[in-house]
């Protein structure tokens, strides 16, 4: 590792981090653009699911009285089923394919979110949950970015935006140890990553204070449209 690459690794986990904090999910989603050009797609994946759950562990404690713990089973349930699937064929798949299909699902999920997400509302059914949670375990053992589809279920779920994020945040806490038990079982968390996730535990845990600070003077739909919008360039930029 370099020094720029320390520089560049420490702003994208600050800018990630902030980003989860205000808006609720968004960690893996940024970080996810700018670690393939630092490391390898399959120890991306692990490191940055290993600071999202410092953040998420660091939240959920602060806001663990507001948290529905019924309201996050049925998708946790499904989740442990995919992401073990998921984490399983990544292990095993070229560096290559990983960093293309990447960038295929950045480029969905930011056309999405750009302009369909305020459009499409869901009921928060038990059904719609365990979908939800399954789609979230895919997504989140191949790239770590389970994010969207539990976003989906969990803001039309949530009475406001306080339980909202105690919500997902608890879901990421439960769901981010469970992934990377499975991702350590398959061999994923090396000594290169643990090395990585210690460098950036400080500016993860300082955009989390950051974040929680701006919560309310952001305007968090404004920041998740520039985050969106970068996404699905960074996607098409990572195709060539």
């Amino acid at each position: 590792m370099t020094f720029p690459q320390i520089l560049i690794f420490l702003a994208a986990v600050f800018t990630g981090s902030t980003i989860q904090a205000v808006s609720g999910f968004g960690f893996g989603i940024f970080v996810m653009t700018i670690f393939p050009y630092i490391l390898p797609s399959a120890t991306c994946a692990t490191l940055s699911a290993m600071l999202s759950l410092t953040s998420s562990i660091t939240l959920s404690i602060r806001l663990r009285r507001l948290c529905n713990y019924r309201r996050i089973l049925p998708p946790l349930l499904t989740y442990f089923v995919f992401s073990f699937v998921a984490v399983s064929l990544s292990a095993s798949s070229p560096d290559k394919l990983l960093k293309r299909c990447l960038a295929v699902v950045l480029i969905l999920l930011g056309i999405y979110f750009i302009w369909f997400s305020r459009r499409l509302r869901i009921k928060p059914t038990v059904g719609i949950g365990l979908a939800a949670g399954a789609l979230s375990g895919v997504l989140g053992g191949f790239f770590s970015m389970g994010g969207p589809p539990i976003v989906l279920y969990l803001v039309n779920a949530s009475e406001d935006n306080d339980h909202y994020i105690a919500d997902i945040q608890t879901y990421f806490a439960i769901t981010g140890l469970y992934t990377t038990t499975v991702r350590a079982a398959n061999g994923l968390l090396t000594a290169t990553v643990l090395t990585w996730w210690a460098i950036g535990v400080a500016a993860m845990l300082l955009g989390v204070v950051t974040g929680r600070a701006l919560f309310h003077r952001l305007d968090p739909l404004m920041l998740k449209r520039i985050v969106y919008l970068y996404m699905a360039v960074s996607g098409v930029l990572m195709l060539f």
